[in-house]
């Protein structure tokens, strides 16, 4: 048995309580919270509350990533010849990956050709991820390796769309012992953002490669449809099927029904058949289903064709909405709270949507602004889960643009916020057992924050993260002497 004071504690629901006790059993699940009777100056934690809980991540990406060269920081086509010169120069053997790269972020958006990648690279393959996970730039040598029969590849400008980006590691995979060491190192980082828990998007490859893993947290698995005609050696899946409908605003080929400034539009990836045909199929196989679906052309066609579904089936099932970035270019439409569930990501606020961000430079002026609804969708009485697509897994960062939108009639409150990405992203992830406040009987994963977000969130900070009433990050800060 162990105790943990607590200046505050935020159970997941209500009003935040002040002084209490946190019992935990041995086998790590919550006995009681009590008052405290005492008045303490001084106490094991700050703020505690249920740990969070990352609804949208690719872990097996992040596991790559933790393998490859980091190319987040980079800031010209210049910068990242260099990098890749003397990563080449190092490194002869194998390819050489690359990922997390964001021109958006640049001084000059322009990519460097494939002749200057070829110069600077030679006969060395070369693999380069951007930063959305669905374009990447690859080499000459890299394109040779690419069976002709590959969709997705653009040869002459050596870059790859969608498929051959998100079954690379299939095509090429790494090393048993890379991916081993590189899951420990996920996992801690994991730990350090005050996670537990994810729901991850993967095919049927990378699934089992999470098998395989030993991973700590607790993990909900959608398979990509593509996949579905697969089986899983175990009960990894949380019965999750992803689909894909368009691509990203980053790659350009987001479906939207008003254009980019360069007045392309984007593409679908189903006629409107052929997705109400699989989405019967998915219904019929008693499936949920997680759809891909960000551009406004996009959103139309899943609220059109998920009813046609609907009526063809006779009954509903759970669809969750992933992204939904330009939701208001299909809203209201005919959208169901019994069945259709918003999946979002308030860390593209954050990193995309402020002024002069990557949607300003995109799209025509005054569009970005209408993006990311998320007051919409909760005053519509939709279930709103919070998720970071990796970029970057941190509910502290992400939270800044739910609580502080562009557009402010878009924010939330900071308890819709921290519900969004604790117990609502338990829940439309099938964790259920996180999906529940902090009380009696409930397993203690908590997080300890060095401050009251309710009260001056800029400089909250994690302190330390619980998994099953362990420590699993942050050392030293119990009895610590507050002084408040």
């Amino acid at each position: 048995m162990q105790t943990v004071s607590c200046r505050f504690l935020w159970t997941g629901r209500g009003s935040c309580l002040s002084n209490v006790s946190v019992n935990i059993d041995d086998a790590g699940i919550i006995s009681s919270i009590e008052k405290n009777v005492a008045s303490f100056s001084a106490f094991d934690c700050y703020f505690a509350m249920p740990s969070f809980v990352d609804a949208h991540v690719h872990y097996a990406w992040m596991v790559v990533k933790e393998a490859s060269v980091d190319l987040s920081d980079i800031r010209s086509a210049e910068e990242l010849l260099t990098v890749l010169r003397s990563t080449v120069d190092s490194n002869r053997e194998g390819i050489v990956r690359g990922e997390s790269f964001d021109e958006s972020e640049w001084n000059n958006s322009d990519l460097p050709s494939l002749s200057q990648l070829d110069s600077v690279t030679g006969n060395t393959p070369v693999f380069l991820r951007r930063v959305c996970g669905h374009s990447a730039m690859v080499n000459s040598a890299m394109l040779r390796l690419i069976g002709s029969d590959v969709p997705g590849v653009n040869r002459s400008r050596g870059i790859l769309k969608e498929w051959p980006v998100l079954h690379f590691e299939q095509m090429f995979p790494l090393p048993g012992n890379v991916l081993t060491n590189a899951v420990s190192m996920v996992d801690s980082k994991i730990f350090s953002k005050g996670v537990t828990g994810v729901c991850t998007f993967e095919s049927i490859f990378t699934a089992e490669l999470l098998l395989n893993s030993f991973s700590a947290l607790d993990v909900s698995v959608a398979i990509m449809v593509d996949d579905m005609n697969g089986s899983l050696t175990s009960d990894l899946s949380s019965g999750i099927v992803k689909i894909f409908l368009d691509g990203s605003f980053g790659a350009g080929n987001a479906a939207l029904l008003d254009p980019y400034s360069d007045s392309s539009t984007g593409e679908l990836h189903y006629t409107h058949e052929e997705l109400t045909a699989l989405l019967v199929r998915c219904g019929r196989m008693g499936l949920s289903v997680a759809v891909h679906a960000i551009g406004g052309r996009a959103l139309r066609q899943l609220d059109v064709a998920s009813n046609s579904a609907f009526q063809i089936l006779g009954h509903g099932f759970s669809i969750r909405i992933e992204h939904a970035e330009d939701l208001m270019q299909a809203w209201p439409g005919t959208w169901n709270h019994d069945f259709h569930i918003f999946s979002m990501q308030p860390n593209f606020v954050e990193r995309w949507q402020r002024p002069g961000g990557m949607y300003d430079r995109i799209l025509p002026e005054g569009r970005s602004l209408v993006l990311n609804p998320f007051r919409t969708v909760l005053d519509a009485g939709f279930q709103l889960g919070f998720g970071s697509d990796s970029m970057p897994l941190d509910p502290l960062y992400g939270l800044k643009g739910a609580i502080r939108h562009r557009t402010a009639a878009q924010s939330v409150s900071m308890a819709e916020a921290l519900s969004a990405y604790t117990l609502d992203a338990a829940s439309i992830s099938g964790l259920d057992h996180l999906a529940v406040p902090l009380a009696r009987g409930r397993t203690a994963d908590m997080v300890f924050l060095s401050g009251n977000p309710f009260q001056n969130y800029d400089n909250v900070s994690v302190d330390a993260t619980m998994k099953s009433g362990s420590i699993v990050f942050g050392r030293n800060i119990f009895r610590r002497d507050l002084n408040v």
